[in-house]
């Protein structure tokens, strides 16, 4: 958060996120990373098909537009440098240029070898979107239950070999898709903790006249005891008596 630590201009930013495909003979190691891990899609016209494809159209916007320097728009969009440099990558048969590459920083790159996206965060929709990928998938969990498979006699008799296993899993069946509650979120809603402070707007009134309030009782209840109850004397919203002659003497 300190002002020197702020990516303020452009060539700042450059130097820690890139979005170009590294060439292969100065880097290949970087190259093998950006191809593998950082390449979206492909999707658009080349591919249809694509899982990200809505209505036509990418809902990443991928691909993206060729940009010879990054740029901030009015909004404050960051736009990154692809520049039309001819270097492509093969991804599914597909021949992706700098318009596929997901936002990345070199150094983190090749030392994790993993999908790294690197974002210059200066919305909040920006900030939303990165601790979006941190919370994803927080209380569910992949769950399967298997059971130990049993040597088929059959099988082990008829081969010299000691026989087969016999499958016995049906795969599909295996696998639930659970919720999962950790010991903190448990022990929070056992002890009855809030959980998210929002009530409802509206709160429900019963309505009635003077003395004419529901009254629930057995048949062999006081009725002393009755109308003494507290609860029944705190239920009652009376009416002054100019509002009930203007009211007909009814129940509502």
């Amino acid at each position: 958060m300190k002002e020197g630590a702020k990516f303020h201009t452009v060539k700042s930013i450059d130097r820690v996120i890139s979005a170009e495909i590294p060439d292969k003979d100065d880097d290949p190691h970087l190259y093998d990373v950006v191809k593998d891990m950082m390449i979206h899609g492909p999707c658009g016209a080349i591919n249809k098909n694509s899982p990200c494809m809505v209505d036509g159209k990418c809902s990443k916007r991928f691909p993206k537009p060729t940009c010879e320097h990054t740029s901030i728009d009015d909004q404050g969009y960051l736009h990154y440098r692809r520049r039309n440099t001819g270097a492509f990558v093969e991804k599914k048969g597909f021949k992706c240029d700098n318009g596929f590459v997901v936002p990345y920083n070199e150094g983190l790159s090749k030392k994790y070898r993993a999908h790294i996206n690197v974002e210059w965060c200066n919305q909040s929709r920006c900030i939303k979107y990165l601790f979006k990928y941190i919370n994803k998938g927080q209380d569910r969990v992949l769950a399967t239950i298997q059971k130990k498979n049993k040597p088929n006699r059959d099988a082990v008799a008829g081969n010299n070999d000691g026989g087969s296993l016999e499958k016995q899993d049906d795969e599909i069946k295996a696998f639930f898709d659970c919720r999962y509650v950790s010991a903190c979120e448990a022990a929070w809603r056992i002890l009855a903790y809030p959980i998210h402070y929002r009530s409802l707007p509206v709160e429900k009134l019963n309505f009635h006249l003077e003395g004419e309030q529901n009254v629930t009782y057995e048949d062999d209840d006081d009725v002393e005891a009755i109308l003494n109850r507290p609860s029944a004397k705190m239920s009652m919203f009376l009416l002054s008596s100019r509002h009930v002659k203007s009211i007909p003497r009814r129940k509502i």
